[in-house]
Formats: structure tokens, sequence, C-alpha cells
């Protein structure tokens, strides 16, 4: 797993590139780079969500607790949509109250070209939980599309929007679960041929 540091937003949406701190859910090997409140602190500065400013350290840790918690929440909740199963009414629910609390945190705004957006405070850690669900609401009320996808890469499983003209994304990024997998696609072939 790369570090928040190192880590690329290849989702597409800031819900989806925040379930992707973490990587192939039950196996051994499987990576979560939100370690510790300073990782998700600077998950939020590098996506642009909040500013560099410092929470009180008991408050942080209280709020890193309550982003994991939404994180492996919308996990399974675009698992199912992804998957093409019904998402638990539980899920739901939980969903529900998440994004109650998100929007009475949040003030809206008009934007330079007359629509309306929410805004939470860049000074806030709880932006970030705030912005996720509330982009999880937002992708998650449209219909199923086979735009939203998940990453079958070795060990990777994070999800993004295929934005390509045909809709033939397959990986999550060429560079490292594509490139793997044509890597692992010549020395088959290489192996076959002897």
């Amino acid at each position: 797993m790369q570090s928040i540091r190192e880590m690329p937003f290849v989702g597409g949406n800031e819900a989806l590139d925040f379930v992707n701190t973490a990587e192939e859910r039950g196996h051994p090997d499987a990576g979560d780079a939100l370690a510790t409140p300073a990782d998700l602190r600077l998950w939020g500065v590098r996506y642009g969500l909040i500013a560099r400013s410092p929470t009180r350290s008991k408050d942080a840790e209280a709020e890193f607790e309550r982003a994991r918690e939404a994180r492996e929440l919308l996990y399974a909740l675009f698992f199912a949509r992804v998957h093409d199963r019904k998402a638990p009414p539980a899920a739901l629910a939980r969903l529900a109250e998440l994004g109650a609390e998100a929007y009475r945190a949040a003030t809206l705004e008009l934007t330079a070209e007359g629509g309306l957006r929410w805004r939470w405070s860049r000074s806030e850690l709880a932006t970030i939980r705030h912005t996720a669900v509330s982009s999880a609401i937002d992708l998650l009320r449209r219909p199923a599309s086979p735009r939203l996808k998940q990453c079958p890469g070795d060990h990777c499983g994070w999800y993004f929007l295929d934005a390509t003209k045909r809709g033939n994304r397959r990986w999550c990024s060429m560079d490292d679960c594509g490139q793997d997998a044509k890597n692992l696609n010549r020395r088959k072939t290489t192996s076959a041929r002897r």
C-alpha cells in the first residue's frame, strides 16, 4: 500500500478516492493508508478539502475513528452497487444519519455558474468525512451505472468512475494495476512458448 503522501487519486470522485485509502479488504496482505489522524489530515490537505491548521489531538483521534467507520460503510455500499446487490437497510439508515450530520455542518452557497453547492469549513477535520459522505450520496442516488467500477488488480479493489468515451477502462490505473496485468500476460505468453 502506498503512503498517503504518494497515493494517486484515480477514483474520479471524492467518496471513491476516500474509500480507496484501503485496498483489498479481508486479504492478509491488504493495506490501509489511513493509520493515524495525521494520515487523514494529509489526505484532506492533498485533496484540497482542508487547510493545514492543527486540530486538538483528542478531537482528531475521535474524528479519525468516525472517518474510518464512514469509509468502511461507503465501501460496503459501493461494493453492493458494483456487484448488483441490494444495499442492507441498516447501511442505508447509517448513511442517512451521516448525511444528515454532514448537511447540518455545511453551508449552501452559489457557484459562479449560478448552481448550488455544499461547503464545509476548511479548518475542520470532519470536513473530509462530510465531503465523502455527501459525494457518496450524490453518486448512489443515481441509477446504477456500468461506469462505476472496481479494479480487478491483484490485491487492489479500488473504485473508480470510468470517464472514457467508450466506457472500457478496466484498471484503477494503467501505470499500476494495468501494467502489472500486462507484465503477467507477457510472462504467461513467454512461458507458454517455451
